[in-house]
């Protein structure tokens, strides 16, 4: 008697979904099968952050600042999530780490589709932004100066600051992983040192935004002239 699918298992393609692992004769080692699940679930996660950054886009550039802002903090959840997700490969033992190293041939993180088209895609949500504040004659320094003035602008703004931080969090907490089990001094499977992960945790999508930060710590003066604290 064949199975007969529910209406669950035929809408999510759980059938389909829990074939695209190794069968357990096929695993090198136990663990290999966490290894594999855990990337997979990383990217279904870079899949949705991708289809909110193009709806944020889309409202920003449509002039629908509070969807963008809507969207940006769909983002953030994803991208908060995600270095929970790569944690689980932790439980992988260094030496099990190496075994299924080994089985991936010439695969590497550094080849997620996913966190590439991320890598991508990010900078151009600065573009609709910065039209955003040209209609309204601001900058990123004065609207941090009129915040009150242009509310959902200056929530815009910090959602993708808070977009932009995120994401070089993920990729530091990457970063640690990597050093956890296989050394900052190894070279991937591609012959590239795992060292260059580090200049990618300081790579920013919106400099502009960062800069502002710096220009209003100079204009309101607060890192000159410091006066000790009265007892």
């Amino acid at each position: 008697m064949s199975n007969v699918l529910s209406d669950y298992e035929k809408y999510i393609r759980t059938e389909q979904l829990l074939q695209l692992q190794k069968t357990d004769d096929e695993l090198c080692c136990e663990d290999e099968l966490t290894f594999q699940m855990v990337h997979q679930i990383a990217e279904l996660h870079f899949k949705l952050v991708l289809q909110y950054m193009d709806l944020a886009e889309k409202s920003m550039i449509q002039q629908q600042v509070f969807q963008a802002i809507q969207q940006l903090q769909r983002i953030h959840m994803h991208v908060h999530h995600l270095p929970q997700v790569f944690s689980m490969v932790k439980v992988i033992s260094p030496m099990d780490y190496h075994t299924i190293r080994l089985a991936l041939g010439r695969g590497s993180g550094q080849d997620s589709p996913g966190f590439n088209q991320i890598l991508q895609e990010g900078p151009k949500l600065w573009k609709p932004f910065a039209a955003l504040l040209k209609q309204e004659e601001l900058t990123p320094l004065s609207l941090h100066k009129q915040s009150k003035q242009h509310p959902q602008l200056f929530q815009c703004m910090q959602a993708l600051i808070q977009f932009d931080e995120g994401f070089q969090s993920f990729r530091h907490h990457h970063l640690q992983i990597v050093k956890r089990m296989i050394g900052l001094e190894t070279k991937s499977l591609k012959g590239i040192p795992a060292q260059m992960l580090e200049k990618g945790v300081r790579q920013t999508f919106y400099p502009e935004l960062w800069e502002a930060i710096c220009e209003l710590t100079e204009f309101t003066g607060s890192s000159y002239n410091a006066k000790p604290l009265e007892d």
